[in-house]
C-alpha cells in the first residue's frame, strides 16, 4: 500500500469535518478513553470500538459506547496520531501507514482468546516499553556490553526487535548487525544473544496473539487441548522416495542418508523392548493418575493398544513435577517384576528433563545436545521408540526440542513425548551450534547410556 493510498483511507475514516462537539457532561471521558485506546492498540494493534467499550465498561463505573468513543477520540486521532479509526476498528499508528495490516491481524487473531489484565495493569500498556516486561532491554544491554555505546547500536537493536518479534529467521539478526558494522567475537557471544532473544520473543505480548505472549498462548492451547480429550491422529511425516533429497537437510539422497538408518532398525528399540517399555510406562502413569486424581480413566498396561496421547501427556507432566512418586509406586505392593522395578527406579535416579538440540542422525540413534541454560553441553545418542527419531521427525536439522531422556538398560530412550519448536536457524547460528557440538564430542564423546 502506498503512502498516498494510506492517507486517502485515513481521511475517509478520520475526517476533519467529522469532529463534533463533545456531548454535554462527557468531556471528562476524553482522558480515560484516550488512555484505554493507547493501551489497547499497543497490546492488540487493532480492536473494534465495541470491544474497547466492553473492556472499559467492565473495569469502570462509568459507561461508554462505540459511538461515543469515536466522537470523543476523533480529535485526538487527528491531533496526536497515536491511533486512528478504520471501519469498525481503532488501530495503532503503525497500521495507519499500511491498512493491509488490518486484514492480516484479523486472520492471525481469529479464534484466539484476548489478553485482558485488570485495570491498573491494562493501563500500563499505554507505554510501549512496558510491553515485553524488560526482556528486550536485556538484549539491548548485552549488545551495548559487547559492542560498546557506539553510533547505530540503538538503531540496530530496534531493527532486530521489530523483525524477530514477528519472525523466526535468526540469520537476519546477523545481517542487520553486519550492516551497522557489529560482529561477534566468539560463539559464546552468539549463543548468549540467541538465548536472550528467544526469551524476549517468548515473553513479548504481540498483536497476532491478541496481546498474549507466545509462551502464554502455548500454555493456554495445551490446557485446552488436554481438557478436551479426543481421538489423536498421529501424523508421521510423509516418507520420501529413495532418490528424493533427505528431509534432514544433508543434501544427500534419502536412501543414502536417513533412509539407511531407518532400514537398519539400529536407531530404535526392538518390538520386544518397545513392549516392555510401554507396559511398564503405562503401569507408572496409571499409578500417578490414581494418586493425584488427574483423569477419570484407567490405563490398561497392554501393548500394542490405543491410548489417548493427550490424556497420557497430562499425567506425564504431573509425574515429572515430582519423580519421587516412582519410589512410592515400586514400594506400594504393586505386582511389578524385578526387571520393571529396576527400570522404574533407574528412571527416577537418572532421567534428564530439559531442552535439547537435535543435531545429527547416526546409526545408533539421534544425537541430542543439551542446551539448558547453565548446563554444560553433552551429546546423547537416543533411540527411537517404535521407529527411529529420524523417521518420526522428518525435519531439517538442527531442531530445538523438549523431552525427558531415560535410561533403558544399556541404551538411552525418551519418555515417548518429544515437543519440537518451529524455529529456523540461519547459517551463523548453525555454525555456532556446530562448534559447540564439535567441542562437546571432543571433550566428552557421545554418551550412549545413563
Amino acid at each position: 500500500m502506498t503512502e498516498a493510498q494510506a492517507k486517502k483511507i485515513f481521511e475517509k475514516y478520520n475526517p476533519a469535518d467529522g469532529v463534533a462537539r463533545c456531548p454535554k457532561g462527557r468531556a471528562k471521558m476524553r482522558k480515560p478513553l484516550d488512555l484505554y485506546a493507547k493501551a489497547a492498540v499497543n497490546l492488540y494493534g487493532i480492536i473494534t470500538l465495541s470491544e474497547l467499550a466492553e473492556i472499559f465498561n467492565a473495569q469502570n463505573d462509568e459507561r461508554t459506547t462505540a459511538g461515543e468513543i469515536y466522537t470523543i477520540l476523533l480529535p485526538n486521532a487527528l491531533k496526536n496520531g497515536w491511533y486512528g479509526f478504520y471501519k469498525d476498528y481503532i488501530v495503532h499508528y503503525a497500521v495507519l501507514r499500511n491498512f493491509d495490516w488490518v486484514r492480516f491481524l484479523e486472520q492471525a487473531q481469529a479464534g484466539k482468546p484476548r489478553y485482558i489484565p485488570e485495570k491498573e495493569k491494562f493501563l500500563r500498556y499505554q507505554w510501549e516499553e512496558y510491553n515485553d516486561g524488560g526482556h528486550w532491554l536485556k538484549v539491548l544491554k548485552f549488545m551495548q556490553d559487547v559492542f560498546g555505546y557506539r553510533k547505530g547500536i540503538v538503531n540496530a537493536f530496534d531493527e532486530i526487535r521489530n523483525y524477530l518479534t514477528h519472525n523466526d529467521d535468526f540469520n537476519k539478526m546477523y545481517s542487520i548487525l553486519e550492516e551497522y558494522g557489529f560482529v561477534f567475537h566468539d560463539s559464546e557471544e552468539s549463543k548468549k544473544i540467541f538465548t536472550l532473544i528467544v526469551s524476549a520473543k517468548n515473553n513479548t505480548r504481540i498483536w497476532e496473539n491478541k496481546g498474549h505472549t507466545p509462551e502464554e498462548l502455548y500454555t493456554i492451547n495445551q490446557k485446552e487441548r488436554l481438557s478436551k480429550p479426543r481421538e489423536v491422529a498421529i501424523n508421521r511425516p510423509k516418507k520420501p522416495g529413495p532418490n528424493e533429497p533427505c528431509p534432514c537437510g544433508s543434501g544427500r539422497k534419502y536412501k543414502h542418508c536417513c533412509g539407511r538408518i531407518a532400514e537398519s532398525g539400529s536407531a530404535q528399540l526392538s518390538f520386544s523392548e518397545s513392549k516392555f517399555f510401554y507396559e511398564t510406562w503405562y503401569k507408572l502413569l496409571d499409578f500417578v493418575n490414581r494418586k493425584y486424581g488427574i483423569l477419570n480413566i484407567t490405563i490398561d498396561p497392554v501393548y500394542p493398544s490405543y491410548h489417548d496421547e493427550t490424556q497420557l501427556h497430562k499425567i506425564r507432566e504431573r509425574l515429572w513435577v515430582d519423580p519421587k512418586v516412582i519410589t512410592e509406586f515400586t514400594g506400594s505392593g504393586s505386582t511389578l517384576s524385578k526387571e520393571e522395578t529396576g527400570l522404574l527406579l533407574s528412571w527416577e535416579k537418572s532421567h534428564i528433563k530439559g531442552l535439547f538440540m537435535l543435531m545429527r542422525y547416526e546409526p545408533d540413534g539421534a544425537v541430542l545436545m543439551r542446551t539448558d541454560k547453565g548446563k554444560e553441553s553433552r551429546l546423547y545418542a537416543v533411540k527411537g521408540m517404535t521407529v527411529s527419531i529420524a523417521e518420526a521427525m522428518g525435519r531439517r536439522l538442527p531442531v530445538m526440542l523438549e523431552t525427558v531422556l531415560l535410561p533403558f538398560n544399556d541404551k538411552i530412550i525418551y519418555d515417548s513425548f518429544m515437543a519440537s519448536y518451529d524455529i529456523g536457524f540461519g547459517k551463523n547460528i548453525k555454525s555456532s551450534l556446530d562448534e559447540e557440538y564439535d567441542e562437546a564430542r571432543e571433550k566428552y564423546g557421545l554418551v550412549s547410556t545413563l
